[in-house]
């Protein structure tokens, strides 16, 4: 394919966001061979750097020959390479851990998002459109995808986590329940934050078989209770803050609500339910969250919601919209209230 030349501004413009996945197919690929992790704190030839990644010389060198070119790793003499920033950002001991979201999507992302029109069309989840199941199924039965996408959201929880524990509004004594909650890392967060607090997570019985060892375990395990089920069927009751993090934006607003009305039936009256999500606002960062929005379609059928969306949802179930409570980086934590006696 000719990369043509464009003088009209706006074509220019239009071309070069076509070309984005390139850029991204050249960042995946550098994670997938392990650079990174192959190149030291000395510089490195191109022969022993494809020894070491089990690839071919002459390939390897056109690749990096482009990697340098985005500022991924800087070649000091002929065939000879070391670090930039850059490239030490890509490293698995990284301290943000890009290198293991960037694993997370594995093929299926890249799939997905070339079915995107076809979701926009019917509204369907192009992951069950192409594959014939859900992405946990899916998970199931491809051990490596999904450790891969559980390795990049414990990535990305040690990020936020100790963020959504610190603006969580919780007092002394109360109860927090925490639905869908995975392997309770937030929960343990929760419980590290506030010692005058105790927890439950409402997981599946898989789940809670790789639950965090430190909430069976030690000073934690006198607080802490699983509650093995299906938060879409049924939550547990006599908890004072239902806590549900990035998980209503898989779900469509059906989903949504029965879930809703579950912990209302469930929570003693003047309970709270707080959902953390990232909110469809209007601003210049906003091209991140409405990114988000549609990859939530293509996976499961999702999306991402503003602030009316959630009031709306909340009113539907029977609770009353408490407004936003707090903020934990790109999260923030939208509550509602269980209605009195």
């Amino acid at each position: 394919m000719a990369m043509a030349v464009m003088r009209d501004k706006a074509a220019a413009e239009v071309f070069e966001l076509s070309t984005g996945v390139h850029a991204s197919a050249v960042v995946r690929a550098a994670v997938q061979l392990g650079l990174a992790d192959a190149v030291g704190d000395e510089p490195v030839t191109l022969e022993a750097l494809a020894s070491a990644v089990g690839a071919r010389q002459d390939t390897l060198g056109r690749f990096m020959r482009l990697l340098t070119a985005y500022g991924i790793f800087a070649e000091v003499g002929e065939d000879r390479y070391e670090h930039t920033p850059t490239s030490r950002a890509l490293r698995s001991d990284a301290p943000d851990g890009p290198a293991g979201i960037i694993r997370l999507g594995g093929d299926w992302n890249w799939i997905l998002w070339g079915l995107l029109a076809h979701s926009v069309r019917t509204g369907e989840s192009a992951f069950q459109a192409h594959y014939g199941q859900d992405i946990f199924a899916y998970f199931d039965q491809n051990r490596q995808a999904g450790d891969a996408f559980q390795h990049g959201l414990s990535v990305v929880a040690r990020r936020e986590d100790p963020l959504v524990a610190e603006a969580l509004p919780v007092k002394e004594g109360e109860c927090v329940v925490e639905l869908a909650g995975g392997k309770g890392n937030l929960l343990r967060a929760v419980l590290e934050r506030h010692p005058g607090v105790t927890g439950v997570l409402v997981e599946t019985e898989q789940a809670l078989d790789t639950v965090d060892p430190a909430l069976r375990e030690g000073p934690l395990a006198e607080r802490f209770r699983a509650f093995p089920g299906d938060c879409q069927t049924a939550v547990p009751g006599g908890g004072d803050v239902y806590l549900i993090k990035q998980t209503l934006h898989m779900w469509d607003d059906e989903t949504c609500l029965r879930v809703l009305a579950n912990c209302r039936r469930a929570a003693p009256p003047g309970a709270r339910v707080v959902v953390v999500e990232q909110l469809l606002t209007d601003g210049p960062a906003e091209r991140r969250t409405r990114l988000m929005d549609l990859h939530m379609l293509l996976v499961a059928g999702g999306r991402e919601r503003t602030e009316k969306d959630f009031a709306e949802l909340f009113h539907r179930a029977g609770l009353s919209f408490g407004g936003i409570r707090g903020e934990a980086g790109d999260l923030r934590l939208i509550e509602a209230v269980t209605p009195e006696a």
